[in-house]
C-alpha cells in the first residue's frame, strides 16, 4: 500500500492546522477508502491528543508500531507531551516513521508546527499534497507569502500545494478576489468561521466526528484527490 501524504502547515501559529488536520483525518476514515494515520510532530506543543481527548505519551519518540486508535480505520502517532525540545529527536525518526506509515495506511495527514524545522521540512519532502493554512487577515497572509517562498527555496512544486482559509468571514473587508492574491492561489476551500469548533474541541471530539455535514466539515471531503 502507497500511502497519500498530507502535510498541514500554516505561516504562524494560531492559524488553526491542527483543527483541520484532525477534521481531514476523520473525514477521510469516514469514506472508507482505507485506514488513516494522523501524525502530530509538534514536539513543542502538539494538539492532536487533547482534540481526541487520547493519551499521549511522557515522553519518548515517535514509533509506527504503536500508533493510537482514534476510531473506526483512524489511527495517530501522537506528540510527546512533555519533549519540549524537537531537537531531541533526531531527523531520521521522523523519517523512518513516515517512510514505514506509508506502507501502513492509505493516507497519512501530518500536522506541522508553523515553525519550519528540520521534522517540518521532511515531512514536507514525502508529501504528495501540502495544505497551507491561513486566516483572511493582512498579517497571516503576509505569513503565507513567507511559507511559499520558503517552499520555493526548497524547490517544492507550487501544485503540491492546496490553500485553505480558516475562519472566514464575509465581512472581513477583504473581497475574495484580494485574498486569492495575496494568497498566491485559487483558494480550495473556505472554512467559516463557527462557534461550534471550539465546543467540539474542549468536547475532545473533532467536530467531523459529530457533525460530518456541518458547513466546516463539507468542503474537507473535496480537499484531497
Amino acid at each position: 500500500m502507497g500511502a497519500h501524504i498530507v502535510t498541514v502547515v500554516a505561516g504562524r501559529a494560531g492559524a488553526g492546522t491542527s483543527t483541520i488536520a484532525a477534521n481531514l483525518a476523520v473525514t477521510l476514515a469516514r469514506t472508507g477508502g482505507g485506514p488513516v494515520c494522523l501524525v502530530d510532530i509538534d514536539f513543542t506543543a502538539g494538539d492532536i491528543a487533547t482534540m481526541f481527548d487520547a493519551e499521549a505519551d511522557d515522553d519518548g519518540v515517535p514509533e509506527a508500531h504503536v500508533a493510537t486508535r482514534l476510531g473506526r480505520g483512524l489511527y495517530a502517532i501522537l506528540a510527546p507531551t512533555v519533549l519540549g525540545d524537537p531537537s531531541r529527536v533526531p531527523e531520521r525518526i521522523v523519517s523512518e516513521l513516515i517512510a514505514s506509515l506509508s506502507t501502513m495506511y492509505a493516507h497519512v495527514v501530518i500536522d506541522a508546527p508553523a515553525t519550519i524545522n528540520k521534522h517540518v521540512v521532511t515531512a514536507l519532502e514525502y508529501s504528495h499534497q501540502q495544505i497551507l493554512v491561513t486566516t483572511a487577515e493582512r498579517p497571516a497572509l503576509r505569513a503565507l507569502g513567507r511559507l511559499h517562498d520558503t517552499l520555493d527555496l526548497l524547490n517544492h512544486d507550487h501544485r503540491l500545494r492546496t490553500v485553505v482559509v480558516t475562519r472566514a468571514h464575509p465581512e472581513t473587508g477583504l473581497p475574495a478576489t484580494d485574498v486569492e492574491r495575496a494568497a498566491r492561489a485559487p483558494i480550495a476551500a473556505w472554512l467559516p468561521a463557527s462557534p461550534d469548533i471550539p465546543v467540539s474541541i474542549n468536547a475532545g471530539q473533532p467536530l467531523a466526528t459529530v457533525a460530518p455535514d456541518h458547513p466546516f466539515c463539507r468542503p474537507l471531503r473535496d480537499l484531497v484527490p
